[in-house]
């Protein structure tokens, strides 16, 4: 099979899976927001995100870097399989000895109880980390999808049961722990059929890997600070309600652009490993992926910021009303940083982190005084501004910190790559947003919200549809030759 035909593959099953798991994710937090009370789902909230960011050191960028090397041997993958473990192991007990301080520094004593409980995922995880890599690396996404689908499945069973039970966010923590055990005996099961590491350790084999893997850490580290520092700040100012509402908005509209990208992403990354060589061809690619990323968020988070407000009342009922204008600000962050994820798969691909790396570093001391300016002087809101502000800086930089180092000189192509899906998606914006202010004030909240989705749908489509530009002719061309070929197959 070429890589093409692995690559479309992989892309049709990992959409599948991401799908089914940010369908099956959004059901669960959505069920608890309304089981339990504001400050357990606002605790829960923090504990996840504390639990983000300990994933991120436990892995250490050692599955990308495997998938980022052409060629590996078996002594350097039982050595960073050995490698996860200690890693996992010290991750483990520096949650358990800090679970304290952290609860004090954020100022929820609750949240101790919380932090022990998911610490135990990481003497758990390291077990199938490396053969999910693995796969990856051969774009099995197959296998991978099934197996994480799963796994969230059962942490769902087991949250959603306990919770009717017992209404506390450790429930939560405990369906964690079943999906990261279940997944672990899959890929371990799954894996161990083409490889089993051995009893060999030889630290200097993986010294490339470490230092690709010390950067990707660093790097990734340092962004989920960015992103989390409102969670952090409005925690200890204002109490785990806010930060709960913040993490509930932050969740809908920032959280589904970053898991559903990588289904182009995560599937190209491998691609552009291959062809990292051919400046031309991967700066094409990775424009015409800035475009297609675009047209699948900028329609989604637009749409969900005209019709916020039905939304948060429909879905998590009236008590979180208060995150609405939060929820709004937050859809324009998550447009902005769903362009982001292209770029990250393009510098892994160049194995050039450390780019990334040191900017998300100049970020981090944009982003703790302008959140907690935000939060200190507009609560949840400010917060959200300030996160946007730098967002917007962020977006206007990468391509000349990120994007230019490594592609060349093309910022035409950038702009012009952004702004196609946004001059798409504006006539959508108008038309819902009318519909929406002059709907009768007697329809009920389902129906004035399924009219506005509708709308927007169709909008969008017929928009699509008489778009004359050359990428966009271009993908209804590929679109309409699949169902083409497909009609011929059943024949």
């Amino acid at each position: 099979m070429s890589l093409r035909d692995k690559t479309v593959k992989g892309a049709k099953w990992s959409a599948i899976s991401t799908v089914a798991n940010i369908g099956i994710s959004f059901l669960q937090i959505t069920l608890l927001a309304h089981i339990i009370e504001p400050h357990q789902f606002g605790l829960l909230t923090i504990a996840m995100v504390i639990i983000i960011i300990a994933d991120t050191l436990s892995d250490f960028g050692i599955s990308n870097s495997i998938i980022q090397r052409k060629n590996i041997t078996q002594i350097e993958l039982s050595t960073l399989y050995w490698i996860n473990i200690l890693i996992g192991l010290s991750v483990f007990s520096l949650s358990f000895i800090f679970s304290n301080y952290i609860a004090d520094l954020l100022n929820q004593p609750d949240l101790q109880r919380l932090i022990e409980t998911l610490a135990f995922a990481f003497l758990i995880i390291p077990h199938g980390q490396q053969f999910r890599a693995l796969l990856q690396k051969e774009l099995e996404f197959s296998k991978i999808g099934i197996i994480e689908t799963a796994s969230v499945v059962v942490g769902f069973i087991v949250t959603m049961v306990s919770a009717y039970i017992y209404p506390f966010a450790i429930t939560a923590m405990w369906g964690y722990l079943s999906a990261a055990t279940v997944r672990t005996i899959l890929f371990s099961y799954v894996g161990r059929k083409q490889y089993s590491p051995t009893m060999v350790f030889k630290i200097k084999s993986v010294a490339s890997n470490l230092k690709f893997g010390l950067y990707l850490t660093a790097d990734s580290l340092v962004n989920q600070l960015n992103s989390n520092l409102a969670t952090f700040i409005l925690s200890r100012s204002l109490g785990a309600v806010m930060a709960g509402g913040y993490n509930l908005a932050f969740n809908v509209a920032v959280i589904p652009p970053t898991r559903l990208n990588p289904i182009i992403t995560r599937v190209l990354f491998p691609a552009f490993s291959k062809i990292q060589d051919d400046k031309e061809k991967l700066k094409d690619i990775f424009y015409k992926l800035l475009s297609l990323v675009g047209l699948l968020n900028f329609p989604a988070l637009l749409g969900l910021m005209v019709v916020a407000e039905n939304f948060v009342v429909l879905v998590f009922g009236e008590k979180w009303i208060f995150i609405t204008p939060i929820l709004q600000v937050l859809c324009i962050v998550g447009l902005l940083r769903s362009i982001g994820n292209p770029i990250g798969s393009l510098l892994m691909a160049k194995a050039r982190i450390d780019i990334s790396f040191r900017f998300n570093i100049f970020k981090l001391f944009l982003f703790a005084p302008s959140i907690w300016l935000g939060a200190h002087f507009g609560g949840g809101v400010g917060a959200a501004l300030g996160f946007l502000a730098v967002q917007v800086l962020n977006t206007f930089l990468s391509y000349f910190i990120l994007v230019k180092p490594v592609l060349g000189s093309s910022y035409r192509a950038y702009i012009t790559s952004i702004w196609l899906p946004m001059k798409l998606t504006l006539p959508m914006i108008l038309i819902t947003y009318l519909v929406g202010r002059y709907l009768p004030a007697s329809l009920p909240i389902t129906a004035a919200l399924v009219l506005q989705i509708i709308t927007g749908v169709l909008v969008f489509l017929l928009t699509l549809l008489f778009s004359r530009h050359v990428f966009i002719i271009e993908l209804k061309r590929q679109i309409f030759k699949n169902q083409k070929l497909r009609r011929l197959l059943r024949a």
